[in-house]
């Protein structure tokens, strides 16, 4: 009998001679996703720095999970919040990011809650790609019921920063048709991995998330499920110990 997971793969399957699958499209989406009316905080500047070698901080890399209860800087979060979703370039309307895309339309949005951030209340917050800044979304704490969201995981409340992955599926879709799935997933496997080197790179402790119930986080960022929905988490913070 045939899986839920297998069918998706079929049904998704570009084949010579024929079209893509087709797809209904639920809406037209912005190029970007902003909160007009929300309280901004703008990230600061980030001036070139020095540091590990890219060689280095992969082999570096691990998945940590205790943290210590201590703040991390605004800039340190920019660096890292640049690392996912700074913009590199500018060419022909398009902002290329630090990402790659497919079709360099970048469906993921990025969410923030913030724990421990020096000067920066806890709550959460958006990226507003184009002005590198944060619009507040829900200010307050939300570590609690963002851990029962994640199934518990205690490293949700321990970081010092968490980076939620929400997907506009349309803003692929209507593009790419139902394969615009896999791409997304994709997209979300680049981000993850950018903020693990980022946070490295900065003696800091990373780890992707992706159990967690889907209705729970989506009603935390006030996100439908549908049309956006959440992908994929991340968690950054001072490690427990050293690597």
């Amino acid at each position: 009998m045939e899986t839920l997971g297998e069918k998706f793969q079929r049904e998704t399957k570009y084949r010579r001679g024929k079209k893509p699958p087709s797809s209904r499209v639920l809406s037209y989406p912005e190029e970007f996703k902003r909160y007009a009316q929300a309280p901004v905080v703008r990230l600061p500047f980030l001036q070139e720095g020095t540091g590990p070698g890219v060689w280095g901080v992969m082999i570096q890399r691990r998945s940590i999970r205790d943290f210590l209860p201590e703040e991390i800087s605004l800039e340190t979060l920019a660096r890292l919040v640049w690392s996912v979703g700074g913009i590199r370039e500018r060419q022909g309307g398009f902002l290329f990011r630090m990402v790659p895309s497919a079709g360099a339309l970048y469906p993921l949005e990025t969410y923030i809650m913030a724990n421990r951030v020096k000067g920066l209340g806890k709550g959460v917050y958006h990226l507003y790609v184009p002005t590198f800044s944060l619009e507040i979304v829900a200010a307050g704490d939300r570590s609690e019921a963002l851990t029962r969201a994640a199934l518990g995981q205690g490293m949700i409340s321990q970081a010092a920063v968490v980076f939620l992955w929400t997907a506009v599926i349309d803003r692929c879709r209507l593009k790419y048709g139902e394969r615009a799935f896999r791409y997304i997933y994709l997209d979300a496997g680049h981000m993850g991995q950018n903020l693990y080197l980022a946070a490295t790179a900065m003696e800091l402790g990373c780890c992707t998330v992706g159990a967690l119930f889907d209705d729970e986080v989506n009603e935390i960022l006030g996100v439908d499920g549908r049309e956006e929905t959440i992908i994929y988490m991340g968690v950054v913070g001072v490690p427990a110990s050293g690597r």
